[in-house]
């Protein structure tokens, strides 16, 4: 379905209407889209309300304008004007990957909107996620015996990045020489095909998928003064978020580091954490009953 949220056309499915609890879906990317929510949302709607939808300028929801402005910040007034429009008092987020930066930056923003917050698989620092990932990558990478290749694995472990936009850029060309793709969209227990199998993207088109890099490209673009950017480090955030928090994380995820996990553990508030041990960046494909359990349990109070 399609509603206009600030003048804009967003893509939103609602599972479990006839719930009273709401659980809102960040999907990560940048323009990854909430296509592969899909079967938890329908799994997890047996007992609450799930919200997904793409955020803007992601496959079905508008495109983004060569001229228009867009930023993170105005990501998070569409989903708080979402909440309005659903007529929902208060909300649970959920944020996978860069979708768990919008989560603590909505909560951050919006804390009176928020019952519970689960991060799964977060990226909360980008330049700490991108150097993790290359040397997960680095034996992969040395084995193709492209100099180019390894010297830009080397680059990104190593560089002290001032623009800290390169270091996206980086990744992203980094990744395109990745030919193991269960490494290159970071899975363990999972074949690719399984995970492709795992959505249905029988009505998206290569048109759709486009819209993804303006997406990421416009959340790039340098902004005022005290924006905030999707290269900022958003760990400082999380000691001021009062409402419960849920970590779940995949033993062999690359994007959620070992260094993000012992912040979020030792500084939020009110933390637990729960460990996927057969999952990299997405349990909610590789160990799906486990995780939607996981979820009802810690949302179960609400």
């Amino acid at each position: 379905m399609l509603m206009k949220i600030l003048g804009k056309q967003i893509w939103y499915e609602i599972y479990g209407a006839e719930h009273s609890g709401t659980l809102l879906y960040l999907h990560g990317g940048p323009g990854a889209s909430c296509l592969d929510f899909v079967n938890q949302a329908k799994a997890l709607s047996e007992n609450m309300r799930v919200v997904i939808f793409d955020q803007l300028g992601v496959l079905r929801s508008e495109a983004i304008a060569e001229n228009e402005c867009y930023n993170m910040e105005y990501q998070i007034e569409l989903v708080e004007e979402l909440r309005k429009l659903l007529g929902i008092e208060k909300w649970s987020i959920l944020g996978h990957s860069y979708g768990g930066m919008l989560a603590v930056l909505y909560a951050h923003t919006y804390p009176d909107s928020i019952h519970k917050i689960i991060l799964e698989c977060p990226s909360l620092c980008f330049e700490d996620s991108a150097k993790s990932t290359a040397e997960y990558l680095s034996g992969h990478i040395n084995s193709l015996n492209n100099k180019q290749a390894s010297a830009l694995c080397e680059k990104i472990k190593s560089a002290d990045y001032q623009n800290k936009a390169e270091v996206v850029w980086d990744l992203s060309t980094l990744l395109s020489y990745v030919t193991d793709m269960e490494l290159r969209f970071y899975l363990h227990g999972i074949s690719f095909e399984d995970y492709q199998a795992s959505m249905d993207g029988s009505d998206i088109t290569d048109e759709m998928w486009s819209k993804g890099e303006r997406h990421l490209t416009k959340l790039l673009e340098e902004q005022p003064v005290n924006r905030v950017m999707m290269t900022d480090n958003f760990l400082p955030m999380l000691p001021g978020i009062a409402a419960p928090m849920l970590l779940i994380n995949g033993k062999y995820d690359p994007a959620c580091t070992k260094n993000q996990i012992e912040y979020i553990m030792s500084h939020a508030q009110h933390v637990t954490q729960a460990v996927f041990e057969n999952s990299a960046h997405f349990p909610r494909i590789e160990e799906a009953k486990k995780y939607t359990n996981t979820i009802w349990s810690f949302l179960d109070d609400e």
